[in-house]
This record gives C-alpha cells, sequence and structure tokens, in this order.
C-alpha cells in the first residue's frame, strides 16, 4: 500500500512540474513573454518576422500606401449614401443619419484617391513582378486596401 501511495505521489510531482511555467520553453511560455521586462525581445520579434516573410518571398523592396480606411471606390460610397439617404425619408430626425450622411458626402470627395491608389500602384510594381525577383511590391493598411 505504501508503494502505490509513494508511486501516486511522484507520478503527481512529476506532472506538477511538467505543468509548471517554469518548466516551458521560453518561446513557449505567453506569461513570460507578455511580461514588461520582455518589450524589447518582442519588439524584436516584430521587426524579424515581417523580414523574414519579405526574404522568403524574394521581396527585394515595398511601396508602403497609407490611407484612410473609411475611403473607398466611388461606386460603394455613392451606394452608401443612397441607402442613408433611404433610411432619413423613414426618419428624418434623426441627427445620427444625418451626420452619416455627411461624413459619406465628405468622403465621396475624396473617393478619387482611391483610383489613383490603384493606378499608382499597378504602374508602380506591375514591371517588377517575376519569378525570380519581387520589387515595388504594394503594402497597404487595414482599410478596405487597394488591390
Amino acid at each position: 500500500m505504501k508503494k502505490n501511495i509513494s508511486h501516486s505521489n511522484n507520478f503527481k510531482n512529476l506532472n506538477l512540474i511538467i505543468n509548471s511555467d517554469t518548466y516551458k520553453l521560453a518561446h513557449e511560455d505567453i506569461g513570460l513573454l507578455t511580461r514588461n521586462e520582455m518589450r524589447g525581445v518582442r519588439m524584436l520579434l516584430e521587426i524579424t518576422k515581417p523580414d523574414l516573410i519579405l526574404e522568403e518571398n524574394k521581396i527585394l523592396s515595398t511601396i508602403i500606401i497609407f490611407g484612410g480606411a473609411s475611403i473607398t471606390e466611388k461606386s460603394k460610397t455613392k451606394k452608401r449614401i443612397a441607402n442613408i439617404e433611404e433610411l432619413i425619408k423613414k426618419n428624418h430626425k434623426s441627427i445620427l443619419l444625418k451626420r452619416n450622411l455627411n461624413r459619406l458626402k465628405n468622403l465621396l470627395l475624396i473617393s478619387h484617391y482611391y483610383q489613383s491608389a490603384r493606378e499608382f500602384s499597378k504602374l508602380a510594381s506591375i514591371s517588377n513582378q517575376n519569378k525570380n525577383c519581387n520589387s515595388h511590391v504594394i503594402v497597404t493598411g487595414g482599410g478596405p486596401g487597394i488591390m
């Protein structure tokens, strides 16, 4: 009986050790990686990751285009304006709808930049893409994108 209890305790202790954060490899320990002291390591990872991906894909250079996530194609903006105008007909007192309509009309005034960005992207990258070399690859942000 004593051997079974001793063996059971050993097994329990082994499981506690194996499941402990101190037993984890550093790169698998999320608790460690998210500590304030590890900010420099996280920054190095954030810089290195895209660099490795660019290298793996033989991308030599990029052109980063920043814009506004709200700016979309002219036709999409016009459709959104038409939808808001229909809603305003049903609820003509809504300040929020009128504010959104005004915002969309302002976005419509600058929507030509969306098409210009697409044209620029095509011109800047089309002649530089082939199987062995990728230069002037267009990179956009988190908005609807120009590609």
